[in-house]
């Protein structure tokens, strides 16, 4: 039997769910509140019903899972069996009786009403034996449930005996007791003594486990408080390696401090060489102001100059007594064309001034924030390249001199772009260069081609002059050197005013003796702030890291740390690979603690006084003796029982041994070899290489489940004789550790080559490692 595929129209909290299920190994993951549960109880409920019974929702499972929102619960299941497609279609109503189930043959296109528990038919199984095998939840098997147990019995003993679990074992069984009520009393109160005998046999083994079991206790008990010694010492072995573990915190702190404080002094010391004479410190305004006013008085200063050249030239002109009479239309076109040569070279010098002195504010720039080089230099390069393409462009153009200024300035943009980005350390290298172009351009500025421009412009107008209006020369030359003079007197005024606005700013900080002066230390403080900045910066981020603590906080707590921090050198490294060896051995002796005492609790919850078992022996051993003579009677009887008993286990009982001990093994990975299982299906292990066969009470809760597996998947490829079942697990895997974990899912992947294997788990580790093994692995909100 396979199941194919699932369909919940409304079920609990799941509705218009569609979910296909593959041959093999299937692992359906949901979260917790997902419907994995829910998916579980659909498919009993489908294959057997529920009736209401309780009215408590945990016991009434038709209850608790009715729609909460009043929607018909209803669903289908498409499976095959013997080798037929079926349908399963069900509608959820108040009881079995009530529901609507039905069966639709896939290959034949057949419908047929069927009863609500028709998984009797297809599993050949009531649905207590059904919960009882191939249905497998978490926690070992369901509460006992005589009538389950009785068939699971029957089913496997029929099997074992005929290879048909349909023959009946139970006219064997009526022949035997039939035999039995025959030899034993006319009264029908046979077996009297052999349940005395029985009693008396369990009571001395009762006795012998008492004994034992007090021992245990005992031993146990010696065993928990050696743990609990050796816990209380690793715990203070602890507390003293994490004292000193957290030296080392103390000391990055104290680093960090220390750079802190160091920090914060770096930058008063330059705060104090960067105060006005109000207390105030330079800021960048300042600076502003100052250069602002420079470059002002700069300009009115240039512009004395240049209009004393012109004045020099007018009285040049007049006390030189040049003679203006080649005053032809020749002399005046030479002129004009040796004005234009001028005035060309003059604008290709002010150009290449212009690109040089872009130049020199870049280098001076980089010069200042030198922890940019790199992506400033990378900036420099890609303008450069751009400066280059660009005078590319011109020349093709015919535009020699903006060609000419544009690759110059992108030749040495890209050049300094290079330098800085090949290596940050060639700062002084590049000052260097600095200067140099700075010289260059104090060429350029001192080529002063307007004295030679305004003298050649006098001749022309005289020339035009006397060409036009023959007027006196010398009269216009008087004129204009007047008008040159009143300019010149109100340039001079104006620059007096501007020096002393620059002055009347720059004594804020200091008087200074000479402009030169001036702009020496403007260029050293504006280094001065740019270093500033940096320190600032930088004591900002400390700050930040320190958790913005003040600088009397600060140097506070380094003085505490420096009280806490250990003299020697501590190597923290070992100290912490110690400090986690201690605490892994800690955890590990604490689990040790856990299962001696869960163990104990265990074994004292079962324990019995040996005295009164005692007791109990002596008074079934006077029963015995008296009965003894009724007993001989029943001898024959006891030994048809004997052997009737016999061949059932041998026909049965050791092959479900057999196979749930392989599967036990296969499990544990060898560290058991053996099970034994009684007709109530209480099972006993033997662990490889240790003496005597162990109760499940006595295991972890681990291994408990891995033996309650190993037997239900025995009992299952025992019944799949006939028609192989699907096997249904509920986290049957959850208590598992790592290792059995992967165990278990490669042998679960192994056994269901020839089973269908349906998990529902809500652990997405076990999802994940089934996926690994390739198996079938599917989300329930897929």
């Amino acid at each position: 039997m396979k199941i194919n595929s699932l369909y919940i129209s409304a079920f609990g909290g799941i509705k218009d769910l569609h979910l296909n299920l593959a041959d093999g190994f299937n692992v359906i993951y949901g979260n917790n509140e997902d419907g994995k549960s829910t998916l579980m109880s659909f498919i009993k409920m489908m294959f057997y019903g529920s009736e209401r019974g309780s009215s408590s929702i945990a016991k009434n499972i038709r209850k608790k899972y009715t729609p909460w929102d009043g929607s018909p619960m209803a669903g289908s299941i498409d499976f095959e069996y013997s080798g037929k497609k079926y349908r399963l279609e069900k509608e959820f109503r108040s009881s079995n009786s009530t529901d609507k189930t039905t069966l639709i043959d896939l290959s034949l296109g057949e419908r047929q009403a069927v009863a609500s528990d028709i998984g009797t038919k297809f599993f050949s199984l009531s649905l207590p034996a059904f919960e009882r095998s191939v249905f497998i939840g978490q926690f070992g098997f369901p509460e006992s449930d005589s009538a389950a147990v009785s068939e699971l019995n029957s089913k496997l003993s029929n099997i074992a005996l005929t290879g048909d679990e349909s023959v009946s074992f139970e006219g064997v069984a009526s022949r035997l007791r039939k035999a039995r009520l025959n030899l034993m009393s006319k009264s029908g109160k046979a077996g009297v003594y052999d349940k005395n005998l029985i009693a008396l046999k369990d009571a001395e083994e009762k006795l012998e486990k008492a004994e034992n079991l007090n021992q245990t206790i005992s031993n146990a008990k010696e065993n928990a408080a050696h743990r609990a010694k050796e816990i209380e010492q690793l715990h203070r072995k602890t507390l003293a390696l994490k004292e000193q573990a957290s030296f080392e915190e103390d000391a990055r702190k104290t680093e960090k401090l220390t750079e802190y404080l160091e920090t914060k002094a770096q930058l008063d010391n330059l705060n104090e060489n960067l105060k006005l004479k109000d207390g105030s410190l330079i800021d960048e305004m300042y600076l502003r102001s100052i250069k602002f006013c420079l470059s002002k008085y700069s300009t009115a200063e240039n512009s004395v100059k240049e209009k004393q050249n012109q004045v020099g030239l007018i009285e040049e002109s007049l006390n030189s007594g040049a003679d203006f009479g080649e005053a032809t239309p020749e002399a005046k076109e030479r002129l004009e064309k040796e004005i234009r040569e001028l005035e060309n070279k003059q604008e290709e010098n002010r150009k290449k001034a212009e690109a040089l002195e872009n130049t020199v504010r870049m280098l001076d720039l980089n010069s200042k924030k030198f922890s940019g080089f790199k992506k400033k230099g990378a900036l420099l390069l890609i303008a450069g390249l751009l400066l280059i393409g660009a005078a590319t462009a011109l020349g093709i153009f015919n535009l020699i001199i903006p060609a000419a200024i544009s690759g110059i300035t992108g030749v040495i943009a890209s050049a300094f772009g290079i330098v800085f980005l090949t290596n940050s350390s060639k700062l002084n290298k590049l000052l260097s260069e600095t200067e140099k172009v700075k010289q260059k351009l104090a060429e350029i500025n001192n080529n002063d081609l307007g004295k030679e421009i305004f003298d050649k412009h006098v001749k022309l107008k005289a020339v035009t002059t006397a060409l036009e209006a023959g007027t006196s020369v010398i009269e216009k030359q008087k004129a204009l050197l007047n008008e040159s003079k009143a300019e010149l007197e109100e340039l001079f005024k104006s620059a007096e005013n501007e020096k002393a606005e620059l002055m009347k700013i720059a004594e804020r900080y200091k008087p200074f003796t000479s402009l030169e002066e001036l702009n020496e230390d403007i260029e050293e403080i504006s280094q001065i702030c740019a270093k500033q900045k940096e320190i600032k910066n930088n004591l900002n981020f400390i700050a930040k890291d320190l958790g913005n603590i003040s600088y009397t906080e600060a140097a506070y707590k380094l003085e505490e740390l420096k009280k806490r921090t250990p003299e020697n050198q501590v190597d923290y490294e070992s100290l912490k690979q110690e400090l986690d060896n201690t605490l892994n051995t800690l955890s590990e002796k604490k689990s040790e603690l856990s299962a001696l005492l869960a163990e104990i609790k265990a074994a004292e919850k079962g324990a019995e006084n040996p005295e009164l078992i005692k007791t109990e022996i002596n008074v079934l051993t006077q029963k015995t003796e008296s009965q003894k003579e009724f007993c001989d009677a029943c001898d024959m009887a006891l030994e048809v029982l004997a052997d009737s008993y016999a061949e059932l286990r041998s026909g049965f009982g050791s092959a479900l041994e057999t196979a749930g001990a392989e599967i036990f093994s296969r499990l544990t990975n060898g560290k058991y070899d053996g099970m034994t299982v009684s007709d109530s299906f209480d099972i006993g292990v033997t662990e490889k290489g240790v003496f005597g066969n162990r109760e499940v009470g006595f295991l972890s809760s681990g291994t408990a489940d891995q033996t309650y597996l190993s037997l239900r998947l025995a009992l299952t490829s025992l019944m799949n004789a006939q028609e192989t079942l699907p096997i249904l697990l509920d986290d049957a895997l959850a208590q598992y550790d790592d290792g059995r974990l992967h165990t278990a899912l490669e042998f679960l992947k192994e056994y269901s080559a020839n089973t269908q294997i349906i998990m529902f788990t809500c652990h997405n580790h076990i999802s994940t490692s089934a996926e690994n093994l390739n198996a079938t692995v599917k989300s329930i909100k897929e």
